[in-house]
This record gives structure tokens, sequence and C-alpha cells, in this order.
């Protein structure tokens, strides 16, 4: 405080007293308000904020007069501020008797609407600083022009620079609280992704399992009995043709079996074919032996662009979609599955929606297969969403990867469709595949 004989002491004291304890910008103001009103008579008063970990943009908090000022509901920026060589540190403070002539707070693309919807005529803007830096500013105005003199302004001053260090004070505190949460939530997600990533090791460990008893019960077995019919016909001086063809349609099953265990231990048509192409085929197999019938759709709006990313995303985006896939036909109880891959801005946007009447639509019931959904998006830096579209409307499991994680070999949208007669090729060799 400059003057300690300024006989309006016991007011400022007053003023001191009545900061003591507030946690709130808005509550510092209204307990102040009365005291500084019998020093600087005014018709509307606030503090502008600049914000701490962006300072070119402030925040506004009114008392008195409501206005657009502190109606924004968000930072604005510093350069739009009627006072902006104020927040800057350019001058040391401003006097005015009538704002609505004073060129200083009107200039190209400045938030100075306020000032005229306000009538707010005389005004004093002075800064609040601790150590030298400008954290914000006071401001104090009247309906009636030519109020204030420059015993005014100094008094003004006094008043901010008491309130100054409280300010700053709620200012770090809120940065440190939320710098807290944000601490929080990054270790609540880090230990949400181990926890997930257990899991998930843990289901592909059960997975191998799995497909180490099909090989043996199923595979083997097959394969075990085939060589015992071998001996036994190598034994025999003359073969007929119905025993060799009974050999020839055991060793087709058995083919066709293992390669239906190799596909879902690493799915081939996905690196021969694309993400579309499997997509497909795994939707034909899925409801293949459904007892009713179930018509899909695979539409692909970006060309192939996600054919052109990493493998390990391409993969992790077809067991999401897989794991919807069965899920919406397990639990479901649907009659259309419609998969979509298009691109919203910078993401990539993949989509499974179905019109299951199953209880909550089913995708809810199969809660090992959605934590690993979640996994598995988390692990590509994508976001996982379960859609409810109400009523006889879609129900969707949506998956948004950002462009930056595809680490794309040319830009972001770039038409990549095949030729018309690859495309025909593409699907002819699937065929054979199949």
């Amino acid at each position: 405080m400059r003057d300690r004989t300024d006989p309006n002491l016991g007011r400022y004291l007053a003023i001191a007293r009545a900061v003591a304890g507030q946690l709130d910008f808005k509550d510092v103001l209204l307990q102040i308000a009365g005291e500084v009103k019998n020093l600087l008579p005014h018709d509307h008063m606030d503090v502008a904020i600049i914000e701490p970990d962006n300072r070119d943009h402030h925040v506004a908090v009114e008392v008195g007069v409501s206005t657009s000022w502190g109606e924004a509901g968000e930072a604005q920026p510093i350069d739009n501020s009627p006072i902006r060589d104020l927040l800057r540190g350019e001058i040391a403070s401003i006097i005015t008797g009538d704002a609505w002539k004073d060129p200083q707070f009107h200039f190209d693309g400045a938030f100075d609407s306020p000032i005229y919807d306000a009538r707010l005529h005389s005004r004093i803007h002075v800064p609040l600083q601790v150590h030298g830096i400008i954290y914000g500013s006071l401001n104090i105005s009247s309906h009636r022009c030519d109020v204030y003199s420059e015993a005014d302004l100094v008094t003004a001053q006094n008043i901010a620079d008491l309130i100054a260090p409280y300010f700053f004070a709620l200012i770090r505190g809120q940065q440190a609280e939320k710098s807290a949460l944000a601490e929080g939530a990054a270790r609540g997600r880090a230990e949400a992704l181990r926890q997930g990533a257990l899991r998930l090791t843990e289901g592909m460990e059960r997975e191998r399992r799995r497909l180490g008893m099909e090989l043996h019960d199923q595979t083997l077995a097959d394969l075990t009995r085939i060589y015992r019919q071998l001996g036994r016909l190598a034994r025999k001086k003359d073969l007929s043709g119905q025993q060799l063809s009974g050999l020839e349609e055991d060793l087709a099953q058995c083919t066709r079996e293992l390669r239906r265990i190799i596909e879902d231990a690493k799915p081939g048509i996905l690196e021969l074919f694309g993400l579309q192409q499997a997509v497909e085929a795994q939707l034909e197999r899925s409801v293949a032996g459904n007892p009713s019938p179930i018509q899909t759709s695979v539409v692909d709006t970006t060309n192939g662009i996600l054919d052109r990313g990493p493998e390990p995303v391409r993969i992790a985006i077809f067991r999401i979609v897989q794991e919807a896939v069965n899920n919406a036909i397990k639990h479901g109880f649907c009659s259309r599955i419609d998969v979509r891959i298009g691109q919203v801005g910078k993401v990539v946007e993949i989509s499974v929606a179905d019109d299951g009447s199953g209880p909550q639509k089913g995708w809810d019931q199969s809660t090992g297969g959605i934590d690993n959904m979640r996994v598995r998006a988390a692990l590509i830096s994508a976001e996982l969403f379960f859609e409810d579209g109400g009523k006889d409307r879609n129900t969707q499991i949506v998956v948004r990867l950002p462009l930056d994680e595809l680490h794309l070999n040319g830009a972001a949208g770039t038409d990549f469709t095949v030729a018309g007669h690859q495309e025909t090729e593409h699907a002819e060799n699937l065929r054979s595949v199949q």
C-alpha cells in the first residue's frame, strides 16, 4: 500500500478482513464491494484475471451490473480487450471521463459492446500485480461522466495492491487443484490401462490354450485317424475308388478346420486384401450359422486409409470389430449389422451398428469382451464409445482413432482407391481363399 497515513486506512483494513477465508474470486468481490463503494462510488466493478496457463487470455469476474464480459463463460483473448495495453503492462493505469468517446477502448476487433450496453462512462483500471508481474486488473465504472479524479486512481491502486496477493494465492490454489486432478486422472487412466492390459494378456493366454486344445482334440485327432486309415489301405492289395474318395473328403475337412483355426489366430485376409475385405469375410462367417437371417454391410468411405497405417493398429481395429459383431449376434437378437469406416476431420471413425432388441441391445452382456475392446482401443490411442440410439434405433459401438496415430505414408485424405480391375481381381482371390 502506497500511503500508510491514508485517512481511509480503516476501510482498507475492512477490505483485508473481508477477503480472509474466501475461496472464490466472485465471493471475494462480493465481500469487498460495499467497502470499495464507500471509497469509490461505482455502478459496475469487475476483476480481469489473466489465465496462468495461457497468458494471452483472461476471464472477467463481475459484481453489480452484469455484462457479456462476465457472461462469456470462457477465457477471452487479451488482444480483443479494451484494456489490452494495461493487461500487457504497456501502460501503468487507465482513467477516463467518458469511455464511450475515449478511442483507447475502441479499435478493430475490440470486445467493447458492454461499455455501451451497460452504460459505462467514467472508468478506472489499475493492475493487479505480485513481484512485478501483472496477473489481472481491477476495473471500476460509473454510469455518469467525469466522476473520477487522479486521487481516486490512487485509491483504486491501493485497493488493487491490497487484494492482489489474495487473488494471486487463489490463482495458485486453483492451479494446484487442477494439476492434482489431472495427475489423479492420469494415474487412474494408467492403472485402468494396466489392469485392462493384464486382462487382455490373460485372455490371449486363454485363447492360446483354446487353440492348442482345438488343434489337439480336433485336427490332431483327425490326422491320426487319417493316418490309421492310410495304414490299413496300404496293407490292402486292391483299393476301391470309394475308399479313396472317403479319405479325400476326410483330408479336405481336416484342411478346412485347420484353415479356420489359423484364420482365427491370424486373419490372413486382413493381410492380403485389407480391412474391409477381412471384415466382410468375418461377417459372412459369423452370420452363417445363425438360425435367423442377418443382413450385413461394410462401407469404407476413406478409400482404405486404415490399410496405409501400421499393422498393429489395423489388427486392433479388426479385433474390436470382430468382438462387436460376435457380441451383436450372440446377445443382440439383431437382423442387421452395419460396419462403417469414415473420416471426420482429423479422426478416423469405425462404427458397428445393429438393430438388436435384446436386453440393453446386447452390447453390455459380454463384460470380458468389452474390457478387451477398451484395452485394444487404449493401446492404439483410440477412444471407444457405446451409443444407444433408443427404441427402434441402431445401437453403435464406435472407435475414434486420431489420424496422427496412423503415421500414413501419404497425406490424410489421399485417394487410395484401387483400380477397378484390381478390385475385381482381389474379389476373385478372396472367393478362392474362402
